[in-house]
Order: C-alpha cells, then sequence, then structure tokens
C-alpha cells in the first residue's frame, strides 16, 4: 500500500463513520489541513504517530506482511 492508497482509505473509514474532516480533527487534534493533506495523498512524508492515531480513532491498525506475499483471504473479504 502507497501513500495514496493509504490516505484514500483512510478517508472511506472517516465517512463510514460520517465524521467530517473538522470532527476528525477535534477527536485526533491533528489539524484539517493534514488531515486532507494525508487523505489526499498531497503529502510526501506524514509521522507515524499521526496515522496510527487517526487509524485508532477509525477502529483500525497498522500490520506488516512480507512484500509480495499474496493476501489472505481474510485480507481480500476487507
Amino acid at each position: 500500500m502507497n501513500i495514496l492508497e493509504l490516505g484514500q482509505q483512510i478517508k472511506k473509514l472517516r465517512q463510514e463513520k460520517k465524521w467530517s474532516q473538522d470532527m476528525l480533527e477535534q477527536y485526533s487534534g491533528i489539524s484539517k489541513r493534514t488531515i486532507s493533506k494525508i487523505e489526499n495523498g498531497f503529502i510526501d512524508e506524514v509521522g507515524i504517530k499521526k496515522v496510527v492515531t487517526i487509524l485508532d480513532l477509525l477502529g483500525q491498525e497498522l500490520s506488516l506482511r512480507p512484500k509480495g506475499r499474496p493476501r489472505t483471504l481474510e485480507e481480500l473479504q476487507e
């Protein structure tokens, strides 16, 4: 997953919760401008703490898997 895909997934999760970027800013303490940049892939580098904070609020977590490994059934179902 690249930065653009991560941002798109974060945006999708936020919208599923019916949260605005303003609401996510209030909950996370991360500026709306930064959230927008993350969601739209306009940020080359983003602090991992910010991503983890946002994902935690959205009920998700980061996980690692070997590069090139096929997705598991569970991953495909998501």
